[in-house]
């Protein structure tokens, strides 16, 4: 898991100190050189001991100009003869980008525009800066043909990502304030410099609450205390308001108040909305006082003010082919340059004013992942965390003198092979796809993803737990997106999975360490007084949640378990009976009925607290739930009860199969899921958890009733656990 030091550069580094030594010399000594003979100290220039990057990943958080320096370039170690679009190649998801190369205070830059990701559901932008030849951006003669435009169309956009809202139906899940009616909401727009002329105001709503009323959304919408609009619409949805602005509406040189008001008059009996983005189009003159500038323009010349004249002018109107623009005239602070023709957007910046994105080496990888002589039936993929090479290092050594054939991949290869640098779960699923069908027998069976996930990909609450190693999240038909595991072995649209998948959660790697102990102290820690053939059924207080309990109890009877089973419709006061039941020992854990994160159940019989009180030891049981949130593994907040179970290390549960969200389907469609893992499980030829599993998705995803369900419930363990049966 060790990046490849570049060898193969080693003759050209060789002729580069060769170089070197003769600038040097003639610093040194000039044109009259000492004698050849008589012994000289030997100088050599300092290198970085660094290995050579293949390529440089830039990350973007932002949209506009980026610029990257060449002192910045000779800090990663990328090395070349000059930087040009002859030497430099650019790329973003393996597309050229043009770039525009200028000189600053004595330091050579690239410039480029780049587009950051407006997918919620996704990770940051990454451009790849490597050797090669790369395409220049095209240029542009701006000389002015006369007195310049000084007014242009603006935009300004608002959006305050805080709450996730997991059952909408587009790609915007982080939504901003959440208005029940009746309330109002106001928002300052500080920002603006308008000059009182016309312009287009959008908002995005999504409407969270429903009624027999319809419509039963009304919002108010308001400038300056000026009513521009009262919008109706009905039902759960994304809602656009278009709302074009006379001019007048937006004062200039005075503080512009846009409001909200939910007025609550449509007669439904609640009504409640989230306010996801607003964007604002307006006329202002054109000034490069704070920041980059972006202005829509149809003059035949552009003036702009306040203007430095270092100030680089560029036309982004077609965002894959850029234009810097040249010969812009200058006097005193104002500059003037030519309208490209028609109505086109511009961006005016500053050298200092350029995105500065977040840069890291991407190695030369000592062993390719595309190679199909390559083999592996235990893939592990490995988040980038210090100790987790250490903290897995027995655990695949145990499954190597098993007889697998093991491999262990860092989650930067794949990203860097299969997703041109995008933390994607993108570039994971075409991974395992392509060593599935390329790669030699034994192909992969098990695949162990390594490191916790989060949801919030772009980290707008900056909670506690990293995007360590992706999930999918992927949208159910009838509530929302859930975090899917199973969404990487899925290689054909409405196909079941392919392979058996688990995830060790971990953020650190003493969390890792705790969860390959208990799983080697399982596979081969002395089996004691049949606990392994004991087995607790635990079920919530409502009658459809007894029968189910009951025919897991005859199920798991017939299998040779000895079951205890506790309703909670006979006795709510379990708690103790639960913890007492898994101390003494028990090979399985079922609990079917209501949940949520931390707790079975809205009399919360058991907590993720009692669950890290446990004390069984090296009894650990398997722990499945067909329910609710238990294992909503990927909470960038919360540590869920299944975890809390994990991480424990003087006891709690080896594996666990459990929900990363609600189950809006019902019981009547994740019953037959369960009902066929168990089925298979109990089965003489099914040695492992992972198999058990995949046999039982692979079923319900043939039909449509169930399909979803596979999606839902995610093994939290080892997927190659070697189970243990009476």
């Amino acid at each position: 898991m060790t990046p490849n030091r570049s060898t193969i550069l080693t003759s050209l580094a060789g002729l580069t100190v060769i170089f070197l030594l003769g600038a040097v010399a003639y610093a040194q000594w000039g044109e009259n050189p000492p004698s050849l003979m008589e012994p000289q100290p030997l100088k050599v220039q300092a290198y970085s001991k660094e290995p050579l990057p293949a390529a440089l990943r830039l990350t973007i958080l932002e949209t506009g100009i980026v610029a990257v320096t060449a002192s910045q370039l000779r800090a990663t170690n990328l090395r070349y003869a000059a930087l040009s679009a002859a030497n430099m190649r650019l790329t973003h998801d393996g597309e050229p980008v043009p770039f525009h190369v200028a000189e600053h205070d004595g330091d050579t830059a690239i410039y480029f525009y780049a587009e950051a990701v407006t997918n919620t559901l996704d990770a940051p932008a990454v451009y790849l800066l490597s050797l090669g030849e790369g395409v220049a951006m095209t240029t542009r003669d701006a000389t002015p043909t006369g007195p310049g435009s000084a007014v242009a169309l603006h935009r300004y956009h608002w959006e305050e990502n805080a709450t996730f809202l997991a059952h909408t139906t587009n790609d915007d899940v982080w939504l901003g304030p959440l208005i029940m009616a009746p309330r109002t909401w106001e928002l300052a727009l500080t920002e603006l410099r308008p000059s009182g002329g016309p312009g287009l105001l959008s908002l995005q709503v999504w409407s969270n609450t429903q009624d027999d009323m319809n419509p039963d959304h009304h919002v108010e919408v308001a400038l300056n205390g000026r009513s521009l609009a009262n919008w109706y619409w009905d039902g759960i949805t994304q809602e656009t308001i278009d709302l074009p602005l006379a001019a007048g509406n937006l004062l200039p040189d005075q503080a512009n108040v846009l409001t909200l008001t939910a007025p609550g008059d449509t007669g439904a009996s609640g009504e409640g909305l989230y306010l996801d983005w607003v964007r604002l189009y307006y006329e202002a003159e054109i000034t490069a006082r704070a920041g980059q500038s972006w202005f829509r323009s149809s003059a035949a010349n552009v003036q702009v003010d306040d203007a430095p004249a270092d100030l680089l002018v560029f036309d982004v109107t077609n965002p894959d082919a850029p234009l810097v623009l040249q010969n812009v005239a200058w006097q005193a602070n104002t500059a003037v340059f030519a309208g490209s023709g028609g109505s086109r957007e511009y961006a005016i910046l500053t050298p200092e004013q350029a995105i500065e994105p977040i840069t890291s080496a991407a190695p030369v990888w000592a062993t390719p992942l595309r190679q199909p002589d390559r083999q592996a039936d235990y893939v592990a993929i490995v988040a980038d965390v210090p100790g987790f090479d250490a903290a897995l290092a027995p655990l695949l050594e145990h499954r190597r003198a098993q007889g697998y054939s093991v491999t262990a991949v860092p989650v930067a290869q794949v990203y860097d092979e299969f997703g041109h640098g995008h933390h994607s779960p993108d570039a994971i699923r075409s991974f395992l796809a392509y060593a599935a069908s390329e790669w030699q027998a034994p192909a992969p069976r098990f695949v162990l993803l390594v490191g916790d996930a989060s949801y919030d990909f772009l980290n707008h609450t900056a909670n506690k737990n990293a995007n360590l190693l992706p999930t999918s999240l992927v949208h159910l038909f009838n509530d929302g997106y859930v975090a899917s595991d199973t969404w990487f072995t899925q290689f054909a649209a409405g196909a079941g999975p392919q392979l058996a998948v688990g995830r060790l959660p971990a953020q650190t790697a003493a969390q890792l360490e705790i969860m390959v102990n208990k799983t080697l102290a399982y596979e081969t820690a002395p089996l004691e007084n049949g606990w392994t053939g004991a087995a607790l059924v635990v079920a919530d207080d409502e009658p459809r949640f007894d029968l189910l309990s009951d025919d897991l109890t005859r199920l798991l009877a017939d299998g040779g378990y000895a079951v205890h089973e506790l309703r909670m419709s006979d006795n709510e006061n379990v708690r103790f009976d639960i913890m007492s039941i898994i101390n003494q020992g028990v090979g399985l854990v079922n609990y079917v009925g209501n949940g949520r994160e931390l707790v079975w159940g809205d009399e919360e019989v058991f907590r993720s607290e009692d669950a890290g009180i446990l004390t069984n030891q090296n009894r650990l049981p398997i722990y499945a739930t067909f329910t609710c949130l238990n294992g909503a593994f990927a909470h960038p907040d919360i540590d869920t009860l299944a975890e809390a179970l994990l991480w424990n290390r003087d006891g709690g549960v080896v594996a666990a199969i459990a929900p990363s969200g609600r189950a809006p389907f019902g019981i009547a469609q994740t019953t037959p899921l369960a009902d066929a893992f168990y089925q298979t499980y109990l089965r003489e030829d099914v040695l492992t958890l992972g198999d058990a599993l995949l046999q039982a998705k692979a079923l319900a995803a043939r039909d449509p009733q169930t399909g979803d369900a596979i999606h839902l419930f995610n093994l939290l363990g080892d997927p190659a656990l070697r189970v243990h049966k009476p």
